[in-house]
This record gives structure tokens, C-alpha cells and sequence, in this order.
């Protein structure tokens, strides 16, 4: 038998805005996958089957394991041109478009000298 399916409340944050089901059905799985409530009691709660409540577990956690796997490839340093390093930056959004604007420069500069 696989896992139970967990996500943390930050984790199902994170998928939330991403979600086309309703917000009715969203609650419903958060309800199942942070709130660790069972598929009975979270029908009973919703007024519907539980077939209809696994079908909202499954919506989230398709698009988590679709969030997880497209952080994966972001991370995949095959993508970085050598001498090159990946960082995560939190800045001021005006901080952030000058730091790209010089990346930017950098490469085009360095794309002219062969680099």
C-alpha cells in the first residue's frame, strides 16, 4: 500500500493559487492532505460522495507532484552555462530588474568575446 498523501500547510499554499477546482473543493482536500481528516468525515462535512473528495485530493496532489517536478528541472544545473552559479535572490522587484539587466549585459558581452 503507497504512503498516505501529506502536505504541509505551507506546501498546500503553495499549489493553492494554482488549482482549478473550487475553493469549496480546495478546503475539502486540505481537509484530507493537511488537516489529516478522513474521506468519510470530509464527504459527510462537504455533502458529497467520496469519490467527489478524492477527486479533489487527486487535483492537488497531481499539481503539487507537477510543481515538485518543475522545481526539479529548474534545479537541474545542466542549464547553467559553466562559470555560471544558480542563487535564489529576494529583493526589491526595482533591486531585482537592475541585478537582470547587468546578467544580461554580462552575457551578451561575454557571448561577443566567445566566453
Amino acid at each position: 500500500m503507497p504512503a498516505k498523501r501529506r502536505l504541509t500547510e505551507r506546501e498546500f499554499a503553495s499549489v493553492r493559487p494554482l488549482l482549478r477546482i473550487s475553493p469549496e473543493r480546495q478546503d475539502a482536500a486540505y481537509a484530507i492532505l493537511v488537516a489529516n481528516k478522513s474521506y468519510t468525515t470530509v464527504a459527510a462535512e462537504y455533502g458529497c460522495s467520496r469519490q467527489s473528495i478524492g477527486d479533489a485530493v487527486n487535483s492537488v496532489w497531481d499539481t503539487y507532484q507537477r510543481v515538485l517536478a518543475s522545481q526539479a528541472a529548474e534545479e537541474d544545473d545542466a542549464t547553467i552555462p559553466p562559470g555560471w552559479e544558480r542563487v535564489t535572490l529576494v529583493a526589491p522587484s526595482e533591486i531585482i530588474s537592475a541585478f537582470r539587466n547587468v546578467i544580461s549585459a554580462f552575457r551578451n558581452e561575454s557571448e561577443k568575446h566567445g566566453d
